[in-house]
């Protein structure tokens, strides 16, 4: 999981992946597209499939590494979006957990809302995640 001797950005990554793993937890159940975007979002972050079977297996408590850009938090808190959606339930649980993760990032409350509802519609209507990290930025620089 999170070593002692791991790189911050290793240790960042993985924080943001077990992210991931809790809020799709947070229904009771990970389901089978939410196990294909957690191996996806961790591949793409240095995180072999290995390691993220083992995230979901491990305790629920874990260290959490803030991330340090505004593109990291975007990065996350849209990939923590996508997560929410990808069973075609949104339950309050996850709602509340997203948010509280956002705010652990540093971002307020009333913005992590506006954030979510723009990335939510975004992906509704297709729109690539460039584009939408770009129209963030003036809400991220806090």
């Amino acid at each position: 999981m999170l070593t002692l001797f791991a790189t911050k950005k290793t240790q960042t990554h993985k924080s943001h992946i077990m992210n991931l793993v809790q809020l799709a937890k947070a229904d009771g159940k990970i389901s089978k597209s939410e196990s294909g975007l957690l191996i996806k979002i961790g591949e793409r972050n240095g995180v072999s499939a290995e390691e993220v079977f083992e995230m979901v297996d491990a305790s629920d408590d874990f260290f959490y590494k803030k991330p340090e850009t505004d593109e990291q938090r975007f990065d996350q808190l849209y990939d923590l979006v996508e997560m929410m959606r990808i069973d075609g339930e949104v339950s309050p649980k996850e709602v509340a957990y997203t948010i509280g993760i956002a705010e652990k990032m540093g971002i307020r409350k009333a913005v992590a809302w506006i954030l979510i509802q723009s990335i939510v519609e975004g992906q509704s209507l297709g729109k690539s995640r460039k584009a939408l990290k770009h129209k963030a930025a003036e809400y991220l620089f806090i």
